[in-house]
């Protein structure tokens, strides 16, 4: 769900328990089997073997103003993201002598927009519906009293569908999958006994759909499917975090991740028909981005933990390549969470994020080699997360 995500397209919903400080810290503190994803060398923390299941409900809301062009009786309903669920879970192995072991499945990247049947400017984009989900099997060492580190391989599984209306009522419709590799690194140093921080690198992953389909593609002797081929890169990014424990019950956190955009220029369609190619492909030019975070934990008492987080995140898209696939702009978050010890050996967390982009114009030229009208609109995006997590531990 794009205006979910963590700048681009890229989820950050992997941890609950995370998500009530905005994910501020999340590399460096050590908060239950969701380590896994969150700093793979963080697991020689986990004294008990646990594991943790995850889940964000995500529902999203887009304001659409300022429209003028796209197709005669077009119409700008603004409701264009599906209510979503991201689902993630995560086994540790807990402290084995020095080392550990854990298991992640979690979504990585998602865009979900599907805009009415009648939208103005469905030549530019109707649905789009993209997601990772990965599995990540960790290992992690204590290298000293202080410094332990971790790595995951990852492996992803890479789903597409786009369609647009060129204005024939009939939507041509792109769609592929296949499987990318990569890796997640991790630090995680006790610096004081108050201070702990982690640093992360998480990998690319490269996509080669060598079997993807165009369907109902228009041409003067009817409706046209092709096989095609693209290529995509999902892009790396470093997170720095350091955790401090303020009082015996309080820890601040706070954050910076940095993801390298830049590396999704454009979309390459190869089909057998240049035309079609042509029509099908895309330029994005996006850039690399920040963001930041900052939040608060409080053990109420030996059973309730209360969570909240600010964060800032910059939008990958430039202004010139703003599309209708993905509005989205600069973003503000707060969140509020809570962690609840059912027993002693499990425990159940929620989370509320809320954030606000800024508004972005969408102003699209037009093309004549395509038959596109011209559309422009301004998009103001904000969206609601809920949490559920519950972890048992072993």
């Amino acid at each position: 769900a794009s205006q979910a995500s963590a700048g681009g397209f890229a989820l950050n919903e992997q941890s609950i328990s995370a998500a009530g400080t905005a994910n501020a810290g999340r590399v460096s503190a050590v908060l239950d089997a969701s380590t896994v994803y969150n700093n793979p060398a963080a697991m020689m923390q986990l004294k008990q073997a646990q594991f943790t299941q995850a889940v964000a409900f995500i529902d999203a809301q887009s304001k659409i103003t300022n429209v003028s062009g796209g197709l005669p009786g077009g119409t700008t309903e603004g409701d264009i993201v599906p209510h979503t669920f991201v689902p993630s879970g995560y086994y540790s192995s807990g402290d084995k002598g020095g080392w550990a072991w854990g298991v992640a499945a979690y979504g990585s990247f998602g865009l979900k927009t599907n805009y009415e049947s009648t939208f103005a400017g469905r030549q530019y984009g109707d649905k789009s519906d993209v997601k990772v989900m990965t599995v990540q099997p960790t290992l992690s060492y204590q290298v000293t009293d202080v410094v332990s580190v971790g790595v995951g391989p990852t492996i992803n599984k890479l789903t597409a569908f786009l369609s647009a209306d060129p204005g024939t009522g009939t939507n041509v419709e792109l769609e592929g999958d296949d499987l990318g590799y990569g890796y997640n690194i991790g630090v995680h140093a006790k610096l004081t006994e108050q201070t702990q921080a982690g640093l992360v690198y998480r990998s690319k992953v490269d996509y080669k759909v060598t079997d993807g389909d165009i369907r109902n593609f228009p041409t003067p002797m009817g409706l046209l499917n092709v096989k095609a081929q693209t290529k995509l890169t999902t892009p790396e990014s470093v997170e720095l975090g350091l955790s401090h424990q303020l009082t015996s019950a309080t820890q601040i956190h706070a954050g910076a991740v940095w993801t390298r955009w830049s590396r999704l220029q454009s979309l390459n369609v190869t089909t057998p028909v240049p035309a079609i190619s042509q029509a099908v492909s895309e330029d994005f030019e996006w850039k690399d981005v920040w963001g930041f975070a900052t939040g608060v934990s409080h053990a109420y008492n030996d059973k309730l933990t209360v969570r909240a987080g600010l964060a800032v995140d910059q939008s990958p898209v430039t202004e010139r390549h703003l599309s209708v696939r993905l509005p989205s702009g600069d973003r503000s978050i707060v969140s509020l969470g809570a962690g609840y010890k059912l027993t002693p050996n499990s425990t159940i967390d929620f989370s509320y994020t809320y954030l606000t982009e800024e508004k972005r114009n969408v102003n699209l030229p037009g093309d004549m080699a395509t038959m596109k009208a011209p559309f422009a609109a301004t998009y103001k995006n904000t969206a609601s997360i809920y949490g559920l997590q519950f972890t048992q531990r072993f």
